[in-house]
């Protein structure tokens, strides 16, 4: 949305993985690290199923979900791998530099600031101020609770281990969109 706003899409562009969930070295069968896959091209009837066996099959071609435009991956942990950054886990969203072929960041909050403000001479609304120095505080205040309700708020609701803690995932979930709805 900020890329957006800011009027970024010229020279920041998105790739979006594929919504599965899948072992990210699938030839190898000692590795079972599972995680996120990109699509492949248009014309292929190749299908997915998550590994879990949950879910699928899926068109591997979905609308919006193409193959990596860098390394030709198959998945995130590919790229993170091809940069040599192997410490953390392979996650998303990254921005990526595409002139020193690495990871700028990997932390929403973090790019979505750099988004404002950092990028200006290349938006085409570079006035746009989307934190402005009198909101602050409040926006802190919102940041603290959506973090953990909304944006790990889905992931908790997706990955939850037994029902207790899916329905307090949800619960909170489903609060702070309320909350969220009524600012």
């Amino acid at each position: 949305m900020v890329r957006h706003l800011k009027g970024l899409q010229d020279t920041i562009s998105v790739t979006i993985v594929h919504p599965t969930w899948q072992k990210t070295k699938p030839y190898d069968d000692e590795d079972t690290h599972m995680g996120w896959i990109f699509g492949a091209p248009k014309d292929s009837d190749e299908v997915f199923n998550n590994t879990s066996g949950k879910g699928g099959p899926f068109s591997a071609a979905l609308e919006g979900c193409d193959p990596n435009p860098l390394f030709d991956s198959f998945s995130i942990r590919d790229v993170y791998e091809r940069v040599g950054d192997t410490e953390g886990k392979y996650t998303v969203p990254i921005l990526f530099d595409t002139k020193k072929d690495t990871i700028v960041n990997n932390e929403s909050s973090d790019i979505i600031q750099m988004f404002n403000n950092r990028f200006n001479e290349f938006a085409k609304n570079p006035s746009l101020d989307l934190a402005p120095s009198a909101l602050k505080g409040k926006m802190q205040e919102v940041d603290d609770w959506i973090y953990p309700t909304i944006n790990d708020g889905v992931y908790r609701c997706g990955f939850a281990t037994s029902q207790p803690a899916y329905d307090q995932a949800i619960t909170e979930l489903t609060e702070s969109f309320d909350r969220i709805e009524r600012i």
